[in-house]
């Protein structure tokens, strides 16, 4: 508990002195809202030479007319998220991790540090969120077609993503702070959330939650109808909020966890002196484990 507390003070820090752990996820947005501003033009010359055929092809030609050509831009949405995630937001993960580091070792907060000390492997965050995404998808969708039909199969599905999400969250802070690779860090997170369950589906809920919840509320479906009855525009502010909505959402999973992985060890060490005087003793090993900045609430 002391942990969870330690790193929801932490995480709440990113609405005061610590607003630049939000530039990570502030680029990942700025790459969705690319794609979908290249679908918009996608209809109009000279794009549509290249960007409409392939459109056509996998949509039909009526998402390139109005207004159908808005609903689609909310539609997109959910395929341009996971190409800026393949592209930029799996990085920037690791990136948002590492600087969280920076935190808990006492360094100066910088983005462009990360950067320029390459900190971060790109290959290495590409291959475990790939990995971790596919598998967690696989099943969370596989529960959804096989779930009855119900309030009870929702909460059911519900929970099923939420456990998912739980053990692969500490992927990508095992691949930053122990430079682990890539099945490593999918074990190693495994691994963390079965040793600490409560605090690890403490920070994994509300964001979760935040995601499906939009989903449920807010589906394409739904969309539509809002078009059908006001203006066809209120598609685009849709995908405005929901574009912001999963930036909220990533920044408060990805912090969060971050700063739980650094307290629980914090919380460990001040729990047991014998490892602080093993370190001690032994400071060859002491350099294999991540330096803990002693908080005040575990002195």
């Amino acid at each position: 508990m002391r942990a969870l507390l330690l790193a929801v003070r932490e995480t709440a820090q990113l609405f005061g002195r610590q607003r630049i752990l939000w530039l990570p996820f502030v680029c990942v947005t700025f790459v969705e809202a690319l794609f979908v501003g290249l679908v918009w033009l996608a209809p109009h010359a000279p794009f549509s030479d290249v960007l409409a055929p392939p459109i056509r092809f996998f949509f039909g030609d009526r998402v390139l007319h109005y207004p159908a050509h808005l609903w689609f831009l909310y539609h997109v949405t959910r395929h341009a998220y996971i190409a800026a995630t393949v592209l930029v937001g799996a990085f920037m993960t690791g990136v948002a991790c590492a600087m969280v580091g920076q935190i808990h070792t006492g360094a100066m907060l910088s983005f462009r540090d990360v950067l320029v000390n390459r900190q971060v492997h790109y290959g290495r965050m590409l291959l475990v969120w790939i990995i971790s995404w596919g598998i967690a998808t696989s099943i969370a969708e596989g529960s959804a077609r096989v779930a009855p039909k119900s309030l009870l199969g929702l909460l059911v599905v519900v929970g099923i993503t939420v456990v998912l999400q739980a053990l692969f969250v500490y992927a990508i802070p095992a691949a930053v702070f122990q430079r682990a690779k890539w099945w490593k860090a999918l074990l190693s997170s495994v691994r963390e959330t079965a040793r600490y369950p409560l605090s690890t589906l403490a920070v994994v809920t509300p964001p979760t939650l935040l995601v499906i919840g939009l989903a449920v509320l807010v589906p394409p479906v739904k969309v539509a109808e809002w078009m059908g009855r006001t203006q066809p525009e209120w598609a685009v502010a849709c995908v405005a909020v929901r574009l912001i909505v999963w930036m909220v959402a990533d920044a408060l999973l990805t912090v969060a966890t971050a700063h739980l992985w650094w307290t629980h060890r914090a919380v460990s060490r001040a729990a047991n002196p014998a490892v602080q005087v093993a370190t001690a003793r032994h400071p060859h090993k002491a350099a294999q484990q991540p330096p803990t900045q002693k908080h005040p609430l575990v002195a």
